[in-house]
């Protein structure tokens, strides 16, 4: 009777569970409706805190970051809700993620959340301040808005630290500006009257400033940029405002504008103080994006589509790297439609092994790995469930020498110029440092030069002169010298001269600056751009991609780029020609193993029209064990050869396809002939040499921007290493120097005579 109760019972707390649970009828019905889906849970996964292994000076902070990845391949910025701790508070302390040195030596700083946790290793140094930069330098505003400086310190030991928020700010005339102390908004300047004011800033009897100029310039117009982008649902697209004055002049509004969409139900857009002007697609449609400063406003218009993310690229393809450097990736989307986009930002970056490089989720270093020791690992970027890596070797290679580019160069006072910085390895490889070094001028009456995050190697004349500009890292330096003129602007000129684009791609166009010392000087990026009917196309002048045209319906507009008193115009015209057929070039090359290509994709319209689509096509290899082609920013349709054999490489506009052949070989690099032969130059001029590579196929190949260039005599001769101008040399003095090119252990080589 008792096991017979047990049962009855059993029978009927069955039954309520599967009422309960809505069974009894084909699809749940018959009783509880539909069956709920089960939702997973997302967990957090792990806690990542940036930078890694920072090394600060004593009596200084630095701000650490935490940030959550889940379960789900997102992540958080959970700085302000861990908890922070320091193992050793007697060096340093930690509050918010805010670690401040007591003294010298090294604390493990952690962040915990719940049972997840991460840390990283402080180090204390006892190096002395030295000086303090403050950036931008002597800029120009408009009442009505603001400007946020930020202060650098450099130290004795050549090391940099941004010590914004740790500095005393102060305005020399509180009438023209204030600047902030105030936490949250350190060193953020607000104009109150025309003039000038000295801003400054001051720690531990260490001093820096720069001028500051109030204009009564009157906001004419807002350009919100990029001009009607598409991007897929589930992503992210940041937007830039920039302000167009009375005095021709530009100013970045992003951070003061009041950013609205028209659907939020499509695309909503931020304010937040970290994310202004970036829309988040949340279905699919089009949206009005507005940005609005008093009642001046521009706006664009957001298009969301429905597009299936199908794979990530992570560019550059396996690259290589000495220990102690950086390497920043890039995780490019690939979509259903052929579409790309940019997804560096919203990717989860991971390393198969952290001992050998680590790398960022941080907002303002994603996609930046950081080599610890030599041997490899798998860098990888996901996305929900779709994920992309490549690989990274990091070499025991020690930096032997630092060479600055440009090299010996003049420019006019009303331009400023970015020099670069390329490291020299004991293995013959070449590293980008233009982000590591210190950057220093020996005549700052003469020109600046900024070690700024976001800044770096950028130089702003002050007067009249020459400075020898050095970039240091690690105890070893590298210099050029720099002139700036006072010669004056003659004419600008523009370049394509009445260009005719269809609607769907784009215009780069470039200005000329003409000085009356026979010198000219690219102004792209300083001269203000505009449209005459804005209609028909726009012009950009957002940083990043001043001058560049997006056309908008057919017509003509003249396309205007003013500087101070020269204004120069150029018509442009728009046509309703329809893309017909595309071709890639070179057709069908070949290439050695572990080397790169660039391909160019050609676009020819229905009006017989031909234009260059390399940045606007989607890029694939149908082999990737062969080749991969990227479509990361300012690497678009580089190949890298991977494997040997053949595969097809496509470039894809919308519905319109051309395709071509790449063979990759494996052979023996055999000699390298270096072009053109037996040259002289005057003292001054430049001259573009060529490397070739010979194969043990009897294959050739241009490997010009795969060697390292070096001359034998820089006091007759320089050759750059910096990239996209390797193998440019410049006459210094009179004699003779030999100009050679290495690759693998391979050395070609030719005279060069300088009068």
């Amino acid at each position: 009777m008792k096991n017979r109760f047990f049962c009855i019972l059993l029978g009927f707390l069955f039954l309520a569970l599967i009422s309960a649970c809505g069974g009894g009828g084909e699809n749940g019905s018959g009783g509880g409706g539909p069956v709920a889906p089960v939702v997973p849970s997302v967990s957090l996964v792990s806690i990542e805190v940036s930078p890694v292994d920072p090394v600060i000076a004593l009596g200084t902070a630095t701000q650490l970051k935490a940030t959550g990845i889940y379960s789900d391949n997102t992540k958080k910025d959970l700085t302000t809700s861990v908890t922070w701790n320091s193992s050793n508070v007697s060096v340093a302390t930690v509050d918010k993620g805010l670690a401040r040195s007591v003294a010298r030596g090294s604390s493990t700083i952690r962040a915990t959340s719940g049972s997840v946790s991460g840390s990283r290793t402080l180090a204390v140094t006892t190096a002395t301040l030295v000086s303090i930069q403050v950036n931008p330098v002597n800029p120009d505003v408009s009442l009505g808005t603001t400007r946020q400086f930020t202060a650098t310190g450099i130290f004795s030991d050549d090391s940099v630290q941004d010590l914004t928020q740790q500095v005393t700010w102060n305005s020399s005339a509180e009438s023209v500006a204030a600047v902030s102390n105030a936490a949250g908004s350190k060193g953020l300047a607000t104009p109150a009257g025309a003039g000038s004011s000295i801003i400054s800033a001051t720690l531990d009897g260490v001093s820096g400033s720069t001028n500051l100029t109030v204009t009564s310039a009157t906001l004419v117009s807002v350009q919100v940029t990029p001009t009607n982008p598409s991007i897929p649902k589930g992503t992210t697209q940041p937007f830039v405002a920039t302000g167009i004055y009375s005095d021709h002049s530009t100013q970045d509004l992003t951070t003061q504008v009041l950013w609205s969409s028209s659907n939020t139900s499509i695309a909503d857009v931020s304010n937040a103080a970290d994310s202004n002007g970036s829309a988040s697609a949340l279905a699919a449609g089009s949206a009005v994006i507005s940005a609005a400063l008093g009642n001046v406003s521009g706006s664009t218009t957001l298009t969301v589509t429905a597009a299936a993310l199908v794979s990530i690229e992570v560019s550059p393809t396996d690259p290589s790297i000495p220990k102690g450097t950086t390497q920043q990736f890039v995780a490019t989307g690939i979509y259903s439609d052929h579409s790309t986009q940019d997804l560096t930002t919203q990717v989860v970056w991971s390393s198969s092994n952290t001992s050998i490089a680590d790398i960022s989720n941080a907002a303002d270093s994603n996609g930046l790995a950081t080599s610890l020791a030599a041997g490899s690992t798998v860098i990888r970027a996901a996305l929900g469930n779709v994920s992309g890596t490549t690989t990274l070797e990091v070499t025991a290679a020690t930096l032997i020498s630092i060479q600055v580019d440009p090299i010996d160069t003049a420019i006019p006072m009303e331009v400023s110029q970015q020099f670069t910085a390329t490291g020299i390895y004991s293995d013959d490889s070449l590293q980008d440092l233009t982000q590591q070094v210190t950057w220093s001028s020996s005549a700052e009456s003469v020109a600046s030069i900024s070690n700024a995050a976001g800044s770096k190697g950028f130089a702003t004349p002050a007067g009249a002169g020459s400075s020898i500009i050095s970039a240091t890292l690690d105890g070893v330096s590298g210099s050029t010298n720099l002139t700036v003129t006072s010669a004056t602007l003659q004419f600008i000129s523009l370049d394509p001269i009445n260009p005719s684009i269809a609607m769907g791609t784009f215009q780069q166009f470039t200005a000329t600056g003409n000085y009356s010392d026979g010198s000219t000087y690219d102004l792209t990026n300083f001269v203000t751009w505009g449209s005459s009917i804005g209609s028909v196309a726009s012009i950009s002048n957002a940083v990043g991609s001043n001058g560049l045209a997006t056309p908008l319906s057919a017509g003509s507009t003249t396309i205007q780029a003013v500087l101070g008193a020269n204004p120069t115009s150029t018509n442009l015209t728009v046509t309703t020609a329809t893309l017909r057929s595309i071709s890639i070039t070179p057709s069908n090359p070949q290439i050695a193993l572990k080397t790169t290509f660039q391909f160019t994709a050609i676009g020819t319209f229905s009006d017989h029209s031909t234009q260059d689509l390399t940045n606007s096509v989607t890029w694939s290899s149908s082999v990737k064990t062969v080749a991969t082609v990227s479509n990361g920013a300012n690497m678009k349709g580089l190949a890298t050869a991977v494997g040997s054999g053949q595969t097809v490489v496509t470039a894809f506009f919308r519905d319109v396809s051309g395709t071509t052949t790449l063979t990759v070989f494996n052979a023996s690099l055999v000699s390298i002939t270096v072009t053109p032969a037996g040259q002289s130059i005057q003292s001054g001029k430049t001259l573009q040499f060529t490397a070739t590579a010979n194969y043990s196929n009897g294959l050739t190949q241009d490997i010009t921007k795969m060697a390292l260039w070096k001359s034998s005599d820089n006091h007759v001769a320089k050759v750059t290493n910096a990239k996209n101008r390797r193998g440019l040399a410049k006459g210094i003095g009179a004699g003779t120097a030999t100009i050679t090119a290495t690759m693998s252990g391979k050395l070609g080589s030719t005279t060069l005579t300088a009068l």
